[in-house]
């Protein structure tokens, strides 16, 4: 036990002596927090086309919302979901982010879309960006105004309607995102995106400290003292552990208090943080296990910075960390599902967009957890084939 604490003590001490690596793990990420947060307040889209699939459920079968129905799937960039659902089923659907929106037609559309009332009810999924929705809800409005405007000439020849009615007037508008109704705002999607970035970039310290050690003989003094390649690897693993843990914390708080002090959004914790307790515990063992295969692989410093960085850069680009993935393509989007970083996106995710529970994040964690595995194991094998060169 001794052992190990002494170790755990030295890791601390390397690291604290590294001021640039310390700087790339607290200063960095939370500069991109703050700068891609500000950059994209109140929405994180890129202008391209797009299609928004949508759910649509009707309580009523008059001409004109038939009508409604049809002529909707037909505007772009909306694309309507065929489906034999019920309401709660769809709202199941869109709680999963598995379309964009549901619109219901209410009872009696013909009578509140002449009385100028909301004839229609939009709900967005807790993933749809504000840009998306101020789409969707726009031409759902274009539509309904050129129905009535249609009726009124049907009824009143020669008679010119000058109603132009506002989203609010004829839609009610809301998101499953939480109870309030609110739709997410860019703060959701950058402070988890940008952590998990950060935390995978532990692999340029750890492989930093490692080398070194193994270039000045220290990894030979220490097995020459009985000291084995467990607690060797369990030294390493468990203060660069803490400090993953460390830096969700800071991320976290700079999300909750830094952020809204500065004007912005503030980042919600959803109902079940345990949740995130769990997503971020998985993706810092797959943080460090991924960093110490990266430590095995190099043999110089600068061969692991620049491996660790080209690789941390791919994984983000691909999960979602630089570009929200609803914007990707379908290839690439189905190439960035095998990202580990989108495995803990989607973790972080399902907690603070969609208010899962601890439940909800176990397929994240589970993935996360055997990425892990794999990297230690790796580590571990090319660590007891390079022991006998190093002897």
């Amino acid at each position: 036990m001794g052992v190990m604490i002494a170790l755990i003590r030295k890791e601390f001490l390397l690291l604290c002596r590294d001021p640039h690596g310390l700087l790339l793990l607290f200063v960095m990420p939370a500069v991109f927090v703050l700068i891609m947060t500000f950059a994209l307040q109140n929405q994180y889209a890129i202008d391209k086309d797009v299609t928004l699939d949508f759910l649509l459920f009707s309580e009523d079968n008059s001409g004109l919302s038939t009508a409604f129905a049809r002529e909707l799937a037909t505007m772009a960039p909306l694309q309507r979901v065929p489906t034999q659902s019920n309401w709660q089923k769809m709202q199941a659907l869109a709680q999963a982010d598995k379309v964009k929106f549901l619109v219901r037609v209410k009872p009696g559309f013909d009578q509140l879309l002449i009385d100028g009332e909301p004839a229609v009810e939009i709900l967005f999924s807790p993933g749809t960006s504000p840009v998306f929705a101020s789409v969707a809800q726009a031409r759902v409005t274009e539509l309904l105004n050129r129905l009535y405007l249609r009726y009124r000439l049907a009824t009143m020849p020669g008679v010119q309607s000058s109603l132009v009615a506002n989203a609010s007037d004829l839609v009610e508008a809301s998101s499953l995102y939480d109870n309030s109704g609110a739709l997410p705002s860019s703060v959701q999607q950058n402070v988890p995106a940008w952590l998990l970035f950060a935390m995978f970039f532990i692999a340029i310290p750890l492989s930093t400290t490692l080398i070194n050690e193994r270039q000045q003989g220290t990894l030979l003094r220490l097995q020459s003292m009985g000291v084995g390649p467990a607690q060797l690897l369990a030294g390493k693993v468990i203060p660069f552990f803490i400090v993953n843990l460390l830096q969700v914390a800071v991320l976290f708080l700079i999300g909750l208090y830094l952020i809204p002090l500065l004007g912005g959004d503030q980042l919600t914790l959803g109902a079940n943080p345990e949740g995130l307790v769990l997503v971020a515990v998985a993706a810092s063992l797959a943080a460090v296990s991924y960093a110490l295969l990266i430590a095995q692989i190099a043999k110089t410093i600068e061969q692991a910075t620049i491996v660790a960085g080209v690789l941390n850069i791919i994984m983000a680009a691909l999960g979602g960390v630089m570009v929200p993935r609803f914007l990707m393509p379908d290839a690439m989007r189905e190439i960035g599902s095998y990202s580990p970083m989108s495995w803990g996106l989607d973790g972080f995710f399902d907690i603070l967009l969609r208010n899962g529970t601890a439940v909800d994040v176990l397929p994240e964690v589970g993935a996360l957890l055997g990425f892990a595995a794999l990297m230690l194991s790796l580590a571990i094998g090319m660590y007891h084939r390079a022991a006998p060169e190093r002897g």
